[in-house]
């Protein structure tokens, strides 16, 4: 489930045009930090889900609205 959400985090920050080394540097990680989360290897907690989705310029509620 958590890869689901990453894909949903990756298919988001391609649509707002940013790289992942942009989202990492202003979410304070490493660009292998960021491609983790992109791959659903970690839990985010909330707030980091609460910065990466500002970052982003979404709102949490689009993350977790999957399309099956």
């Amino acid at each position: 489930m958590r890869d689901m959400f990453g894909l949903k985090i990756k298919e988001i920050r391609e649509q707002s045009n940013l790289s992942k080394e942009y989202v990492a540097i202003q979410m304070e990680i490493t660009i292998n930090d960021y491609n983790k989360i992109e791959k659903g290897k970690v839990d985010l907690k909330l707030s980091k889900l609460d910065r990466l989705v500002k970052i982003l310029g979404a709102k949490k509620s689009e993350i977790f609205k999957l399309d099956y």
